[in-house]
């Protein structure tokens, strides 16, 4: 054979096409007429039709029914055959589960179901249902995988399968997940379309309340954003866990009586003991599973802590509260019967499509059923007419050759045609009694009376309408069942706030210079505090571990975190670049902690814009000064910075190109800012001449600077001795203070005075910010 040149991007997409196709119309996506997966769709029909497995019959073997799916109609692996018929079994998956599973098939707790040759299986009574009208050709069937047998291309449901028990799927390039629903509602919205075809969705909603789980819970959803899912055809509905409080004997408990749909019992019970265990839920003492048949999960309480405030804290970290995300997409009819169409739909156009099923199947079931009664009656009418002369059937039966020329003979004399010669042929002798003569004319008047009203409904759509709406409430009164999950309940919203979880203690915050952070309950000394080789102790503040840290980088950006989330170690502690996302050369210049016994609060004068308006009073804020290496400099305040911010952190100054923050202290408005640039300058100034600014800005000029020089550090000089102290390139060491002679307090922005004529600064001689205080809280600081 020749080759054949082909187009190579035009035949990958046919075949990836092909296999799209194939997978969304053959494995991924349900039928909206009979809510099936071809697998499920063959696993009930080889358990209805080959195994005879009803629900009145004796249970086989799983792996039986796995083997006969198999090698039948489902040529695919057996595990996939297995587990999506012990999915059909398992009464915390399903609504209304199809499979009446005995044995092991599985648990909420996440448990596996027992092997195929340990479980036994038979259908439930409702996927009769299902399946009780395929023999009477209401459906089509197409030949199977190798054309040794038919199987039906969608089973003739008298339920709404697709809403009561959902579906989930995946497929190519879309996907769908459609919550179960009750079906006494599904049902009653089916009867208000068949009254009302341009029945509203907002009156469907009033009957189908909501998507109703099999595991209960409450949706928190109102009935607008649920008609609007519905409108849709996607969207998501939030399920919470039903718990009531229970006191016994002086104790509390909170008792989980449900799971949200598709969690995993274990596990959350697991997660919730991580948090107790981690101390990150004081309020819960002990966790229990005391479940059986119904779901009951303990936590126990401790003596007069708040429950709802425990509750708070397990829906926003545990799946006790979980988001379920609607997709309304299934397969469709189309003018090919062989091959449906994948569609989004809404709730009115899924129903719609069941009831034109529906109709669809009663008229063939209808047409099947007249055929049939046809056929009995034209036999009985044979009887009739031989029974009015029945001694010349019997002559002409007595003299004929054989059944051939029997049959001749009747068909001569009487009329009647060579098959109900046959029938009557057939007939055993004591058929001619009397007695069985009158029951078979008995037949014949009901057989009439039968067909007669058969063709009446076939000649009355309404008629046929009427007949389904009865079947349907028929199937109501069987198997209506009350609701599980709880839609327009008035739920408390539970305030979460983090601090309700976080055991209010004292600490110290230390802080290297390498930017190693830690907290510690005490500490003796300085000296004492553990840290990395060639690395120093920094910053130390006192916090409680419900308050924040904030630390200020070289980079303008201002990280903060709970001091409850500071590890707690009298080791290094950890660097501060595996909570935060520094970048390269990124370093702490500055560090805070948001508690009484470490910030001061000053007044800042707000700027009168006009001469006519009133005075405003001055404003209380926690100020910080940070000065740039290139001299900028600016106020700020911590206010938008007490809360924990993300990995990025926030910025408080604009910073210019290549330059860095080299400092950041808090001040008081009282103190006088010392600096020393590399090139051997000092100035000093009133803190008060650097302007202040709310939000972040490039700030003002604090010292003028020659092009080849740069800020080496600033402090703020609290009592009159003190000042920055330098080391110049040959080791002496130089203070910058307040003195008469030399450093007098100027005015921000000029270059300041020489400090040394020969050589530069390589550094300042800082102490470590120790913030200790009296029993009183009084504040000492000491640098």
């Amino acid at each position: 054979m020749e080759p054949i040149e082909v187009q190579l991007h035009e035949t990958a997409k046919e075949r990836y096409l092909n296999y799209a196709m194939s997978v969304i119309t053959s494995r991924a996506l349900p039928d909206v007429r009979d809510g099936m997966k071809p697998v499920q769709r063959r696993i009930l029909y080889a358990m209805f039709a080959n195994l005879r497995l009803t629900h009145d019959a004796k249970p086989r073997k799983s792996a039986a029914v796995v083997g006969e799916v198999m090698a039948k109609l489902h040529p695919h692996g057996d595990s996939s055959i297995y587990d999506a018929m012990v999915r059909m079994a398992q009464s915390f998956s399903l609504r209304y589960p199809l499979v009446d599973g005995h044995g092991n098939f599985g648990s909420i707790d996440g448990d596996n179901a027992a092997a195929m040759r340990y479980t036994e299986a038979r259908l439930t009574p409702l996927a009769s249902e299902l399946l009780t009208e395929i023999r009477r050709n209401t459906v089509d069937f197409r030949p199977n995988y190798d054309s040794t047998m038919d199987e039906p291309i969608v089973l003739p449901a008298q339920v709404p399968n697709l809403l009561i028990n959902g579906a989930t799927g995946i497929a190519v390039g879309m996907a769908t997940n459609i919550p179960p629903h009750n079906i006494a509602e599904v049902l009653d919205g089916l009867d208000i379309l068949i009254q009302n075809r341009d029945a509203e969705i907002s009156e469907l909603v009033r009957t189908i309340q909501g998507p109703d789980f099999p595991t209960g819970g409450v949706l928190l959803e109102s009935q607008d954003e649920i008609q609007k899912i519905y409108e849709e055809g996607s969207g998501s509905v939030t399920i919470q866990a039903n718990w009531e409080i229970e006191s016994e004997a002086g104790r509390r408990a909170i008792i989980i009586k449900s799971v949200p749909y598709t969690v995993n019992k274990s596990t959350l019970v697991e997660k919730i003991a991580s948090h107790v265990i981690a101390n990150k839920l004081p309020q819960i003492v002990d966790v229990r599973d005391e479940s059986s048949d119904e779901i009951r999960v303990v936590l126990e309480l401790k003596r007069g802590a708040d429950a709802e405030a425990a509750m708070a804290y397990l829906f926003k970290h545990t799946p006790l509260q979980s988001r379920f995300h609607i997709n309304l997409t299934c397969l469709v009819p189309t003018d090919n019967p062989q091959v449906p169409a994948p569609a989004r739909l809404n709730l009115k156009e899924m129903l719609t499509h069941f009831l034109d099923f529906r109709l669809e199947v009663v008229t063939r079931r209808l047409q099947h059923d007249l055929a049939q009664l046809l056929r009995r009656i034209h036999i009985l009418e044979g009887f009739e007419i031989v029974f009015n002369d029945l001694d010349a059937a019997i002559r002409i039966i007595r003299n004929s050759d054989g059944k051939a020329d029997a049959s001749r003979g009747l068909i001569s004399y009487f009329g009647i045609d060579e098959e109900q010669a046959d029938a009557v042929l057939e007939t055993k002798l004591y058929r001619l009694a009397k007695i069985e003569i009158g029951a078979i004319m008995t037949e014949l008047e009901e057989k009439r009376a039968e067909a007669a009203r058969i063709q009446a409904l076939l000649d009355d759509e309404g008629a046929r309408w009427a007949l389904i709406r009865q079947e349907l409430a028929d199937i109501r009164s069987a198997y209506a069942d009350a609701r599980r999950t709880q839609v327009s309940a008035e739920v408390k919203v539970l305030e979460y706030s983090e601090e309700m979880y976080i055991v209010n203690e004292s600490a110290w915050v230390i802080v290297t210079r390498e930017g190693w952070v830690k907290r510690q309950k005490s500490y003796s000394d300085l000296s004492a505090i553990r840290v990395r080789e060639n690395d120093e102790v920094r910053w130390v503040m006192p916090g409680r571990t419900r308050e924040t840290a904030m630390f200020f980088t070289s980079h303008g950006r201002v990280y903060t975190q709970r001091i409850a989330d500071i590890i707690s170690t009298t080791g290094y502690g950890d660097p501060i670049q595996g909570t935060f996302d520094f970048e390269d050369g990124e370093r702490i210049v500055g560090v805070l902690t948001h508690d009484n016994r470490v910030v001061v609060k000053s007044f800042i004068e707000p700027e009168q814009t006009s001469l006519v308006d009133e005075p405003q009073e001055a404003e209380e804020v926690i100020q910080m000064v940070a000065i740039t290496a290139k001299g900028q400099s600016l106020r700020f305040s911590i206010e938008g910075f007490l809360e924990p911010s993300t990995v990025k952190g926030r910025r408080y100054i604009r910073l210019g190109d290549k330059d860095g923050v080299v400092n950041v202290e808090m001040t008081d408005g009282t103190e006088t800012v010392a600096i020393a640039s590399r090139n051997g300058r000092g100035l000093m100034f009133p803190v008060t001449d650097i302007s202040y600014f709310k939000n972040a800005a490039k700030g003002v000029k604090a010292m003028s600077l020659e092009k080849t020089d740069e800020i080496l550090d600033f402090t703020l000089c609290r009592k009159h001795l003190d000042g920055l102290e330098v080391e110049t390139n040959r080791g002496a060491r130089v203070w910058i203070r307040a003195t008469k002679s030399k450093f007098e307090p100027t005015s921000r922005g000029n270059k300041g005075k020489v400090i040394i004529h020969r050589g530069h600064l390589i550094r300042s001689h800082r102490a470590p910010v120790e913030i200790r205080t009296t029993e009183e809280e009084e504040v000492e600081v000491t640098e």
